[in-house]
């Protein structure tokens, strides 16, 4: 295994990274179809709107994340990162299902609303594990090269997001604007549980001895609420904030362009497969970048990152004022801007832990930092928008993101072993 970072991506990668593409593949049908679904599981007569309800039901994923890293994270330390993979995976595919299959509030009634409820609670307890243990199982058998294999991980995430916008483009496309309105949601879940039991098969097939070092036997792990650990588990939450507040701020850019600027609906669905197969295009210069921070253990190159991106948001925003059109690119732009900082952070933050701690650390430290500075992002973007009546307010929260990841990055590098090029 630790000849992943000079190969092609092998069965073990995939394995690794294939629930991490769930994860993201999700997010973006379930935000895209979030009126089909309120309109298909819900009444019509509740206090909240339909499109409420769904979105509502989509935010329970970030209440039963954090629970989900408590638990999966200890499990991921005393049985294993495979054990605790296979799990994760089979969650995230029986929710997938259940969306997938549930009737509607028409034919079943308060039934309809309380699966798909318990399809986003076990989405959400599930995603609390998947990114720790998956990305400890990869830099754990790629000794010297960790960065790297952990940048599958990144990859993983563009290219699910670039096949749901595809997905999601060519069923509308292909189908009737009624059939589409009402069944399309349920043909893109249906995918992403084909994929979530594809992905249980692959991860069923690996065992220890995959590795080219053998399993080290798993102890109790010690308490985990000790002074070190804690400041560990924060340092990650906020090594993690730019790049959430990036990456759902993207999700976020399509209804600012609609409501802002007025923007059609088709440039703004066109949007995301610019900015994901843009940075796909990037990948090799990713790579080069993590392979530098195996070999020196450097964070420059992420300070500078997060430097330049407290200077970025606010000239770009100001460029959308004269040319509204130039909104559907910033995504884009923001992320080849941190490519310093994303290249080597999932790497850096997996090495942070000690690998007996590792599970717990990184799952807790990612999951709570996501949560708190990406998955309220387009909540709180909205509501700065609201209260301040700036149209560029966003910019103010992405300049707050990078300069917390920046004191985050800085304050974490002792942690790591200097390595001399």
């Amino acid at each position: 295994m630790g000849a992943w970072p000079s190969q092609r991506p092998n069965q073990a990668v995939i394995a690794s990274i294939i629930g991490n593409i769930i994860e993201y593949y999700d997010f973006v049908i379930y935000a895209y179809f979030s009126a089909s679904i309120g309109r298909t599981f819900f009444p019509a007569n509740w206090p909240l709107s339909q499109l409420g309800l769904s979105l509502a039901t989509f935010g329970l994923t970030l209440l039963a994340r954090p629970l989900g890293a408590v638990v999966l994270g200890n499990y991921a330390d005393r049985r294993g990162r495979i054990s605790t993979m296979m799990v994760c995976i089979l969650l995230m595919a029986m929710g997938s299902l259940l969306i997938t299959l549930t009737p509607s509030y028409q034919k079943i009634g308060i039934a309809a609303p309380a699966l798909v409820i318990l399809a986003r609670l076990l989405h959400g307890f599930s995603l609390g594990g998947e990114f720790g243990s998956a990305t400890s199982y990869l830099i754990e058998h790629a000794p010297k090269h960790e960065a790297r294999a952990a940048s599958w991980q990144a990859i993983g995430q563009i290219t699910a997001s670039l096949c749901a916008a595809t997905v999601v483009l060519m069923l509308g496309l292909v189908l009737p604007s009624t059939t589409f309105e009402t069944f399309g949601f349920r043909i893109a879940t249906g995918l992403g549980a084909a994929a979530g039991i594809s992905g249980l098969i692959l991860r069923m097939m690996l065992t220890p001895e995959n590795s080219e070092t053998p399993p080290q036997p798993r102890s109790a792990p010690a308490p985990f609420l000790q002074p070190d650990t804690v400041r560990r588990t924060a340092l990650i939450m906020g090594s993690v904030a730019l790049g959430s507040g990036i990456t759902y701020l993207g999700l976020y850019m399509p209804h600012y362009a609609r409501s802002q600027y007025s923007l059609s609906r088709l440039s703004t669905s066109l949007a995301p497969l610019l900015t994901y197969g843009g940075q796909l295009l990037f990948t090799p210069l990713r790579w080069k970048l993590a392979d530098r921070f195996d070999r020196t253990h450097s964070v420059r190159p992420m300070l500078w990152s997060c430097a330049f991106l407290t200077l970025l948001p606010i000239p770009a925003f100001q460029l959308i004022k004269t040319l509204p059109e130039a909104v559907l690119l910033m995504p884009l732009l923001f992320n080849l801007s941190g490519l310093f900082y994303f290249a080597a952070l999932d790497g850096f933050i997996g090495q942070l832990f000690p690998s007996e701690r590792r599970g717990r650390g990184l799952t807790m430290g990612y999951s709570f930092g996501v949560v708190l500075f990406g998955g309220l992002a387009p909540l709180t973007n909205a509501a700065l928008i609201s209260w301040t009546g700036l149209s560029h307010a966003p910019a103010l929260y992405m300049i707050l993101t990078a300069i917390i990841s920046f004191i985050s990055v800085f304050s974490a590098r002792s942690l790591l072993d200097r390595r001399i090029p």
